[in-house]
């Protein structure tokens, strides 16, 4: 077995065994780590031991995820946390369903999310003073101010164009057609009629969790979450969402839950946040280091067609 990580090349990452079906755990392993670092035989031994462990927590705390502490936000964040709503893009997000800002127990959400990026947590936490602000703190659950995503390189190439960046949240956001006149600093070779925008950039990057009747899952914020909870945080600010309804249920829960309802949602014991910080269900793994890439080409035909 080759046992040689180039450091700079991975990332340690702690991911969760013995909670997850075993395929899930081997596949990790296989896809994201260099190949061959770890036996098969190796894992599933490793598995089924943390597997003992996981089914005799899942008898002692069966229930715990029903009874989650959930808290109002302390007056000086309250302020903090509504100016974030106010940002022009969170204006659909907040509109589609409603949502309210929430302090909840971190241990006792309810996670999908088999692996936590130690290199990444390790930079949130570098990034905080010691004893953070009630600004510091929306910030960071906002990604905003200090905690603001990274910076995205753009290249032109091939007739095309790419972008790079070293979050796995970049994403195409929206492309619009708008007076060539919006456009400033610009000017265009000929008499522009029309000018097409495309958006490049990130979702609006909130913590955020959903209630489902007595359990919240936590959907986004993983990492900084995390993060917190080793700076001594045992409640994190939260946007939630109530999805107990059935008819909304669908439309507001993570695929990964919709595709497994029993396990997350009905199970007396489902994984927990908790789980991450157990070191019998947890083993740290070098993950290949990855950026995110984005590739854009314009396609633009001409032609004739009979005027009607």
């Amino acid at each position: 077995m080759n046992t040689t990580i180039d450091e700079d090349a991975s990332n340690p990452t702690l991911v969760i065994k013995g909670l997850f079906p075993l395929p899930k755990f081997i596949r990790f392993i296989r896809e994201r780590c260099p190949p061959r670092s770890f036996d098969d035989p190796v894992l599933v031994a490793e598995w089924r031991e943390a597997r003992a462990v996981a089914l005799n927590i899942m008898k002692e705390e069966a229930g715990i995820a029903d009874s989650i502490g959930v808290r109002e936000l302390s007056q000086e964040m309250k302020p903090l946390a509504e100016q974030v709503l106010q940002q022009p893009s969170m204006h659909r997000m907040i509109s589609l369903v409603p949502r309210r800002w929430c302090m909840v127990e971190i241990d006792r959400l309810v996670v999908f999310q088999e692996s936590i990026n130690l290199h990444h947590v390790e930079q949130i936490k570098a990034s905080l003073a010691s004893t953070p602000s009630a600004q510091d703190i929306i910030d960071l659950v906002s990604c905003s101010g200090a905690h603001a995503h990274p910076p995205v390189r753009c290249t032109q190439s091939d007739g095309g164009y790419m972008f790079t960046s070293a979050s796995n949240d970049l994403r195409f956001l929206d492309v619009v057609t708008v007076e060539p006149d919006a456009i400033q600093n610009f000017n265009p070779v000929g008499s522009a009629s029309h000018a097409i925008v495309m958006y490049v950039g990130f979702s609006d990057n909130v913590i955020s969790a959903t209630r489902s009747g007595n359990r919240i899952i936590l959907i986004n914020g993983s990492h900084r979450v995390y993060a917190l909870r080793e700076l001594g945080f045992r409640y994190v600010p939260c946007l939630l969402i109530d999805a107990s309804e059935a008819d909304v249920s669908d439309f507001l829960l993570p695929a990964a839950v919709k595709q497994d309802r029993a396990f997350y949602l009905d199970a007396p014991r489902p994984p927990l946040f908790k789980d991450y910080a157990d070191p019998r269900l947890t083993r740290i793994v070098p993950v290949i280091r990855k950026t995110s890439v984005l590739k854009a080409k314009l396609d633009l035909q001409k032609s004739s067609v009979p005027t009607l």
